[in-house]
């Protein structure tokens, strides 16, 4: 702990950022568990579905500024999903002077077939749907790849959303695929030993 005037205030906070169509809920458990390990757990959460996802990167980073303001030595983001290029858009508005390491679960980073398949349908009260296509001129696949220290991503096994070489960027420190669908792997205890594991060491375990 360090001390802030008369209060003593973590030295480490990790920003939660769920994906689309979901609620803080889904991060709370990552969160109560993080909570053990780190000293404050944000769990930010925003209405996914009804407006593009530069809204919401630009509430984040505002987010992030306020956050950027407290005596954190070392300042994180786990990301779930959507979640992940919402930060992504929110890191090239605002980039904490500390940011430390950022973990993507799942991430859509060059698109899903299923928001391709509904966007035809959905995509004008959805417009993320629009967005996440993972056709070649998608907005997703469009944007350049962020500017941060330590980049991990994580992949699930048997995610039928977000395929597993549309997780990678090219430029992350790590990568891993764990058992589990696209949901259910934030809810797995060896998803959160490998979001402890890279944000204390930048890397990923594996077992010898």
């Amino acid at each position: 702990m360090v001390s802030q005037g008369s209060k003593s205030v973590p030295r480490e906070a990790v920003v939660l950022v769920h994906g689309l169509a979901a609620n803080r809920f889904i991060m709370a458990p990552l969160e109560r568990a993080l909570a053990s390990c780190f000293g404050k757990v944000l769990n930010w959460g925003y209405p996914s579905l009804w407006s593009r996802i530069e809204q919401h990167g630009t509430s984040l980073a505002d987010f992030l500024r306020l956050l950027d303001c407290h005596a954190y030595e070392r300042i994180h983001l786990v990301t779930h999903s959507m979640g992940g290029i919402v930060a992504r858009l929110a890191l090239g508005l605002f980039t904490p002077r500390r940011l430390a390491r950022f973990v993507m679960i799942t991430p859509p980073n060059r698109g899903s077939h299923i928001a391709s398949r509904l966007a035809p349908y959905l995509g004008r009260i959805c417009p993320p749907l629009v967005q996440l296509a993972d056709h070649d001129a998608s907005f997703v696949r469009s944007l350049p790849p962020p500017q941060v220290p330590e980049l991990g991503i994580i992949a699930a096994d048997a995610d039928f959303l977000v395929l597993e070489p549309n997780t990678r960027l090219g430029c992350e420190r790590d990568h891993i695929t764990v058992p589990g669908l696209h949901s259910t792997l934030l809810w797995r205890r060896e998803t959160f030993e490998q979001v402890r594991h890279f944000l204390e060491h930048g890397r990923f375990h594996r077992a010898a």
